[in-house]
């Protein structure tokens, strides 16, 4: 075992290379640690009751998204889930859901983003994002993830 004593920072560094550790002991100032970001993969679009019209705030996420698409590295496919709340019948929430998910379809679409990369889905008022949650304006929304 190899095994050497360094100051960095400050710290009396303990370095072993049979196992690639860096311990730092002694340090008379604290050390950083680089903690990476965690990746982005989903955004959220509400919506308001009823309604698959996209508003100013839904429009800077799509714009978010689109960014994200285009700086970030290749993306597989943009998986768009429109989703209702529980206020109408079943049969007219799934329609909803489904207008919501083609409304943002369409508007990632316009933003350059390939038809061939974007799969949409419909689930009307199931699942809620919060079973526990009281506000229906939670559950209207299209929830866009890739992968």
């Amino acid at each position: 075992m190899n095994r050497s004593n360094r100051s960095l920072l400050g710290c009396r560094v303990l370095a072993t290379s049979v196992i690639g550790m860096l311990a730092l002991t002694g340090c008379s100032r604290p050390v950083a640690q680089a903690v990476p970001a965690a990746p982005v993969n989903e955004v959220q679009v509400f919506f308001d009751t009823g309604s698959s019209a996209l508003s100013d705030t839904a429009n800077r996420t799509l714009d978010q998204a689109a960014r994200l698409y285009r700086e970030g590295d290749p993306i597989g496919t943009f998986v768009i889930t429109g989703y209702a709340d529980g206020s109408g019948g079943e049969y007219a929430n799934l329609m909803l859901s489904g207008r919501r998910a083609l409304a943002a379809k369409e508007a990632l679409i316009a933003r350059g983003i390939p038809a061939t990369r974007l799969e949409m889905q419909a689930l009307g008022s199931l699942p809620p994002s919060d079973p526990k949650a009281s506000q229906a304006e939670n559950n209207r929304r299209v929830v866009i993830n890739w992968r």
